[in-house]
């Protein structure tokens, strides 16, 4: 089934984390993001104090992604091993008991896709990411996923972090 949750994780795996497309997510790779989610901040600027910050919460991600999820304790976790880490952190946990690197990771993605601050995604930005992150034949595609996913025409933080919760 295309929308499993297997499917959903696997996703994330590939598209959210994995920046350097190796095929498994390492320290890294979260070195990258605290890059990319700096840049992406800023829109364009770069900021050493965001970065600071941004580089220790990722770095704090990755041990503890690879704390509950690197079972062969080999500094890399694959698909499989993501799964079962995040199924037994996770899974069936409300948003509040996540840990917290998990929370903020989630925030900095919403910072990232709301271009212009408003604290909001909307339709421009929401298509902006996506084809980023994936190909895309149609625009009204993604013009469907957003209009299942939006209220009133834009995506709120407390929305986006039930939706990308719920991936998980």
């Amino acid at each position: 089934m295309a929308n499993s949750w297997t499917n959903r994780v696997k996703f994330l795996v590939r598209y959210m984390y994995d920046i350097d497309n190796n095929g498994v997510l390492d320290k890294t790779d979260f070195e990258c993001l605290a890059v990319k989610n700096t840049i992406m901040e800023g829109k364009g600027s770069w900021d050493a104090t965001k970065y600071a910050k941004n580089k220790e919460v990722m770095i704090n991600l990755w041990d503890q992604i690879a704390e509950i999820a690197d079972f062969d304790k080999n500094g890399e976790v694959d698909s499989d091993e993501f799964m079962k880490g995040v199924e037994t952190a996770c899974k069936g946990k409300a948003y509040a008991d996540l840990p917290n690197a998990f929370k903020f990771f989630i925030e900095a993605q919403f910072r990232t896709i709301d271009v212009d601050g408003d604290g909001s995604i909307g339709l421009d930005e929401f298509r902006y990411d996506c084809v980023n992150r994936m190909p895309v034949k149609e625009v009204t595609e993604l013009d469907a996923a957003f209009s299942k996913i939006s209220l009133d025409g834009d995506i709120t933080l407390p929305r986006y972090q039930v939706y990308l919760y719920k991936t998980i």
